[in-house]
């Protein structure tokens, strides 16, 4: 019987997993209102690429993101990193780099890659696994809620009474050789000569 199975650990696992769908769809809300309410604010197209690192500038305008330049063979890019990301970088480390999926002056824009922040920045790829989750916990209470199969009957032959009537006598109207037992009935009288 699987673990889902029992009440015991559905429940708790259907509340995790409902509590993480409504924590998605409130960081999603979130970026969504934020999106709105911020003109200066833009769309841009996701990405993930690995980069090296050529130099970190300080942003004298902000106190929330710095200037990294980076370049990918050939191609030279400025990034928007945040401060504490790029205190971390040197010159020539090669990094993954997340691009967020909007832009805006304040913010920045993209991120050294890690699950934590995918996690933040993308939060609907949670819901995949919170659907597959979903989905077995269905399937473990369907087959928790089945009837149990009919139980196994077995047939127990007496083998002594087989035995005992296999060699046992014939009746007399089985056995087409046996003579009739004699009958206590009187038989027909024959007639009378009248004498």
């Amino acid at each position: 019987m699987p673990l889902l199975s029992r009440p015991l650990y559905r429940w708790p696992a259907l509340i995790g997993l409902w509590g993480l769908a409504v924590a998605v769809a409130w960081i999603t809300t979130v970026q969504v209102f934020l999106l709105a309410m911020n003109p200066f604010c833009h769309l841009q197209r996701p990405g993930l690429s690995r980069l090296e690192v050529v130099s970190v500038d300080r942003n004298a305008d902000s106190q929330i993101t710095d200037f990294v330049t980076a370049k990918r063979g050939e191609e030279t890019r400025v990034l928007t990193l945040s401060k504490a990301e790029a205190a971390e970088l040197r010159e020539h480390d090669e990094v993954w780099i997340l691009d967020a999926w909007y832009a805006d002056s304040l913010r920045p824009t993209q991120f050294l890659l890690t699950p934590q922040r995918i996690l933040l920045e993308y939060p609907i790829l949670l819901l995949l696994p919170v659907a597959l989750g979903l989905w077995r916990v269905r399937k473990a209470r369907q087959a928790a809620e089945a009837e149990p199969p009919p139980p196994v009957r077995r047939t127990f032959t007496d083998d002594f009474h087989l035995r005992a009537q296999r060699f046992s006598k014939p009746a007399a109207g089985d056995d087409p050789g046996a003579k009739a037992p004699p009958s206590d009935e009187p038989g027909p009288t024959p007639p009378d000569s009248g004498a």
